[in-house]
């Protein structure tokens, strides 16, 4: 009962951390004002989590874990089409957390959030691109590459730099945008490993 308790508290935290985010354009909130958007006390802020640094990090985890299990989502939805769909739905997923403009906002102020909130000390950026790297690894074996999870990295961490782009100049990208970055990649994910001339 009390873990419940304790998880609807840290849920109600994160969710306004995060609106709070998103209204003040990416800054950070005060912890004052996530408990009051929450309506919790300062204690239940620090029972769920130790800082408003550990906040921010579970916010920035979460984001990173939506935009993955929606990319997941999508390849899985074009599994009858076979590697190139699924890489290519994947590829997409990720190009349209910049052109809604709901999930721009929210993706904007997350990542403006995550420099120093990430595994192995780096940049949440790290995080996201391995997690996706995952999902496209095994469309681009499949789509004959010479080296699939280099290939699939590379993908991934052009993908996200585009996303970043595109969010922080706050470029919507079109659909001319977004084919051209998938059929880029789609093609450098065919091309032959060098090592291998």
């Amino acid at each position: 009962m009390q873990n419940n308790v304790l998880k609807r508290e840290a849920d109600a935290l994160l969710d306004a951390g995060l609106a709070l985010m998103v209204e003040g354009g990416g800054r950070r909130p005060r912890v004052a004002d996530i408990v009051a958007a929450a309506g919790l006390s300062n204690d239940a802020f620090y029972r769920a989590f130790g800082s408003k640094d550990a906040l921010v990090e579970a916010i920035v985890e979460r984001g990173a874990r939506t935009v993955v299990g929606y990319v997941r989502h999508r390849i899985a939805g074009a599994a009858e089409g076979g590697p190139q769909a699924q890489l290519r739905a994947g590829l997409e997923a990720v190009a349209r957390q910049a052109s809604d403009a709901g999930l721009a906002r929210q993706t904007r102020a997350v990542l403006a959030n995550a420099s120093g909130h990430a595994p192995r000390g780096g940049h949440a950026t790290v995080a996201l691109v391995d997690a996706l790297a995952a999902l496209f690894a095994q469309p681009a074996a499949e789509l004959g590459s010479g080296d699939p999870m280099r290939s699939a990295r590379t993908a991934a961490g052009a993908a996200v730099a585009a996303l970043q782009y595109w969010l922080f100049t706050e470029e919507v990208p079109g659909r001319a945008e977004v084919e051209h970055l998938v059929g880029f990649l789609l093609a450098g994910v065919r091309a032959p490993d060098p090592r291998k001339r």
